[in-house]
C-alpha cells in the first residue's frame, strides 16, 4: 500500500462545525482542490457538531470516488463519537482504529445518525426522526393517542407534528433545487444531536446540489447576482417553492416554506440558522451576511440550532407566512400549533 505523506496534510483547525463555518468551509475548499491522495492531520481537532459532520461526510463520499483519504491521528473520544453518529458507515477512511468501538444504545429521542437521502419519499421519515430528537422528552405519545378533550388535539399534534411538517417541506424542496442545473445525483445528509448540558439542539441539513443563486438567480426577489443575496431571499416565504407544472416534473410538491418556517422556529426558540451556499453565509440569528472570498461550497449547508425548553412556547400558526398565493391554511392539513 502507497506510504501516507504527512508531511503534506491538510491540517484540521480546532473544530469543525457552526462556530467558526469559514474554518470548515477552508477545509473543504482544500480537500476538493487536491490533486492527490487527501491525508488530514487531525491532532489538534477537538469538536466536531452536526454542521461539520454532515458537510464532510458529503465532501468525502464525493472525493472518495477519485482518491484515498486518510486521517492521521484522530483521538479516540472523537473516534468513538463519529462512529456512533455512523460518519464511518459504509466508507473506507484509512488511518482510523475503530476496532474498540462498541455496542450502542437507542438515543433516537435526543439525536439522528448521519443519513444520506436521495429520494423523496424519504423526506417524510427522515423529517420524523429529526423533529423526535429535537423536541425529545416533548414528544412521548403516539400520534394515534387520544386527544384531550380540551385541546381537541394529542401531544403529537401539539409538539411534534407541526416540526415535522415545516422540515418535510425542507428536505423536499433542498434536494429539487440541489438536482437543478444538471446535477440530479445530488443528494442530502442530515444529523441532529441534543446537548443536555447546553440544552441546545443542533441540526444539519447539508446538500451537494447547485446551490441557491442557480436556481433563484432570475427571481426578483434575488437583488444581485451574488450567493450571499440569493440566500437571503431563499428565506422569504415561497421564494423557493415547488408547485403546477414544475412540481410534476420534478416529483415533488412543497408551499416553500421549509426554511422559511424552520429558521423562525429556531428564532423563537433562541436559536437561528447559518446557511452556506456558494461563497455566501448568512446567520438569521445575528442577521449578518457575508462573502468568504475564495471559500465555497457548491450546494446548501444549513446549521440549525434552538433551546428544546423554549419549544413548547411557540404557536407554529403564528409563525407561517400569511397566504399570498392563494393558499388556503386548511390545506396544509394541520394545526400547527405547539401549544
Amino acid at each position: 500500500m502507497q506510504a501516507i505523506d504527512i508531511e503534506n496534510a491538510i491540517v484540521l483547525p480546532w473544530g469543525l462545525g457552526s462556530k467558526s463555518p469559514k474554518d470548515l468551509f477552508a477545509v473543504c475548499s482544500k480537500i476538493a482542490n487536491c490533486p492527490q491522495d487527501i491525508v488530514l492531520d487531525a491532532s489538534a481537532l477537538s469538536y466536531v457538531d452536526p454542521l461539520g459532520m454532515a458537510t464532510m461526510r458529503a465532501m468525502f463520499e464525493d472525493q472518495l470516488t477519485r482518491k484515498r483519504i486518510s486521517i492521521q491521528f484522530l483521538s479516540k473520544d472523537l473516534t468513538s463519537y463519529l462512529a456512533r453518529m455512523d460518519f464511518f458507515k459504509d466508507i473506507d477512511i484509512e488511518g482510523v482504529d475503530l476496532s474498540s468501538v462498541g455496542k450502542r444504545n437507542d438515543r433516537s429521542g435526543s439525536l439522528v445518525e448521519i443519513t444520506k437521502i436521495h429520494e423523496h419519499h424519504q423526506a417524510e421519515a427522515a423529517a420524523s426522526r429529526l423533529a423526535r430528537a429535537i423536541t425529545g422528552r416533548l414528544t412521548q405519545s403516539d400520534p394515534d393517542a387520544p386527544v384531550d378533550e380540551h385541546t381537541g388535539r394529542n401531544e403529537y399534534d401539539s409538539y411534534r407534528g407541526p416540526l415535522e411538517y415545516s422540515l418535510k417541506e425542507l428536505l423536499e424542496n433542498a434536494l429539487t433545487h440541489a438536482r437543478r442545473e444538471g446535477r440530479m445525483n445530488a443528494a442530502v445528509w442530515i444529523t441532529c444531536q441534543f446537548y443536555p448540558k447546553l440544552n441546545i439542539v443542533r441540526m444539519a441539513i447539508v446538500d451537494n446540489g447547485c446551490g441557491f443563486l442557480a436556481t433563484l438567480k432570475e427571481h426578483p426577489e434575488v437583488q444581485e447576482p451574488t450567493d450571499r443575496h440569493a440566500i437571503e431571499a431563499a428565506l422569504k416565504p415561497r421564494v423557493s417553492c415547488n408547485r403546477g407544472a414544475m412540481a410534476k416534473i420534478l416529483g415533488s410538491e412543497n408551499q416553500g416554506i421549509g426554511l422559511t418556517t424552520t429558521a423562525k422556529i429556531a428564532g423563537a426558540a433562541g436559536g437561528g440558522l447559518v446557511i452556506i451556499s456558494g461563497n455566501g453565509m448568512h446567520d438569521t440569528k445575528r442577521q449578518y451576511s457575508t462573502e468568504l472570498g475564495d471559500v465555497r461550497w457548491n450546494g446548501v449547508s444549513i446549521a440549525f440550532s434552538c433551546t428544546r425548553d423554549l419549544l413548547p412556547t411557540i404557536s407554529i400558526s403564528d409563525l407561517l407566512p400569511k397566504d399570498d398565493v392563494g393558499i388556503e391554511e386548511d390545506e396544509l392539513d394541520l394545526d400547527l400549533d405547539f401549544r
